[in-house]
């Protein structure tokens, strides 16, 4: 979930009405501050739309390396990775990227690929000058769908 606050307090006051947060639903959760990249990005998915019984999506979390040289690896490999992923946002195969941050520092990132297997991320993704750059020196990934659900206000909110 993307959550559009200011600062961790925030994300503490939605968690504490979050009825899975609140009912056990979710074992853990970790907030990470985002930005998102301004890309040509597809619509997501509205409500109404089908809904597909299985995995549609793969989330990439890339965390940079933390050593001395981990910025400029970043910086060299911008540019082609921008050139990279801005036709596959177009194309809708990304559905969302952009930078982890710390302060105004980018350690990382997190990407959302319509890629239905871990495997089918991971190929895709070894291609991508971060990767190839040695940027991201670990990587996650977790399976999902994406699914238009209505917005609804949780108990409480304004």
């Amino acid at each position: 979930m993307i959550l559009n606050v200011p600062d961790e307090t925030h994300v503490k006051e939605y968690i504490a009405e979050e009825p899975f947060a609140r009912e056990g639903v979710w074992s853990r959760f970790e907030a990470l501050p985002f930005t998102i990249a301004t890309l040509p990005y597809t619509p997501l998915p509205q409500p109404g739309a089908p809904v597909s019984a299985s995995r549609t999506h793969t989330i990439s979390i890339g965390r940079d390396g933390t050593d001395p040289g981990a910025a400029e690896r970043r910086a060299a490999a911008r540019a082609a990775h921008l050139a990279r992923v801005t036709p596959a946002a177009e194309a809708g195969l990304l559905a969302l990227g952009g930078a982890l941050t710390q302060g105004v520092r980018m350690v990382g990132s997190i990407a959302v690929t319509a890629h239905d297997s871990d495997a089918a991320a991971a190929a895709w993704w070894a291609e991508d000058p971060y990767i190839t750059g040695d940027v991201w020196r670990d990587v996650t990934r977790y399976g999902t769908r994406m699914v238009g659900l209505p917005y609804a206000k949780l108990p409480g909110a304004a």
